[in-house]
């Protein structure tokens, strides 16, 4: 894939603007309408047009335990090494491709992918043109022009959790990927809280229930990447191999409630309330803090046998 080539199918743009689509989600989801399937997916493309580089700038920075962080590890993890063609699926604001382009060196190339043009927009703007990056729009789900065989690694950093049904994205890892391509991810695993965090996301989690009932459905009803059900038979079904698993935590230190807004109130929880449920979710931070959370993440490794 080289500059000349066609993007992969992008998916629809919003119909309209994001704050407008933002403000409908919202007012179903108030009123029960379960986030999932299309809803989520009009949810989560508004939120990234609103707010494309929340993750770099919130969890990004967040130090992690035994050292590690949100990209640099992912891409160690692969391991990347010169001369390798990677893409970075649903690349966001392009911190995970920037990682990954600082490792492939000049013989090789990163291709970020995105729905989201303002997501390109940024990530294109945080990208130092010597880097060998290459932005594409289009819906991780179907890669549309990409070749089959195409690259030696996979990156997914916090982009599996937005999904429903994991197959379909699998599936197109498993056709880009050459034999042996690995694939590395990052997702949250919530079931992995300490007691005390657990308390403190359990007061959180009830403003959602009180103010958008609608959004403890799809994903936050469910076991963390890989071992909800549904999720383990798909990386199954397409045949990539076992997934390894590496459980880290990132400190969040909140001495007060706007140290615990800078994190939570660019988040999908906040996003998803409207104005009387964000007010009441300060009021809680307010109460809870300081408290140092650990947010735990987990890196998963796979690859395509051959």
């Amino acid at each position: 894939m080289d500059a000349h080539d066609p993007p992969p199918a992008a998916a629809p743009p919003l119909e309209r603007r994001p704050e407008d689509e933002l403000e409908e989600v919202r007012e179903l989801v108030a009123g029960g309408a379960p986030l999932t399937g299309s809803l989520a997916s009009r949810f989560y493309r508004a939120v990234h047009a609103l707010d494309p580089a929340a993750t770099e700038e919130s969890l990004a920075p967040l130090p992690g335990n035994r050292g590690v962080h949100l990209y640099e590890t992912l891409v160690s993890w692969a391991p990347i090494v010169p001369g390798e063609q990677v893409v970075d699926l649903g690349c966001g604001s392009g911190g995970a491709t920037r990682a990954a382009a600082r490792l492939t060196g000049p013989e090789g190339m990163v291709v970020g992918i995105d729905m989201s043009p303002e997501a390109l927009d940024e990530a294109r703007s945080r990208t130092d043109p010597e880097l060998p990056v290459l932005y594409r729009r289009g819906d991780v789900r179907r890669l549309g022009t990409v070749p089959d065989r195409t690259f030696d690694c996979a990156l997914a950093s916090m982009v599996l959790d937005t999904v429903d049904d994991l197959e379909p994205v699998l599936t197109e890892v498993f056709r880009i990927l050459r034999p042996g391509g690995r694939f590395v991810a990052s997702v949250t695993a919530f079931d992995r809280l300490r007691p005390i965090d657990a308390s403190f996301m359990g007061a959180v989690i009830a403003v959602v229930g009180r103010h958008a009932p609608g959004a403890l459905a799809g994903r936050a009803s469910r076991a963390s990447i890989p071992h909800e059900p549904a999720d383990a038979y798909a990386f199954r079904e397409v045949g990539l191999a076992t997934v390894e698993e590496q459980d880290v935590q990132f400190a969040v230190v909140m001495e007060d409630v706007e140290d615990a807004w800078a994190l939570f109130g660019r988040t999908y929880i906040a996003r998803v309330l409207g104005e009387e449920g964000r007010d009441e979710l300060r009021r809680v931070l307010e109460r809870r803090t300081p408290h140092t959370l650990y947010l735990p993440l987990r890196f998963l490794r796979t690859r395509r046998p051959g």
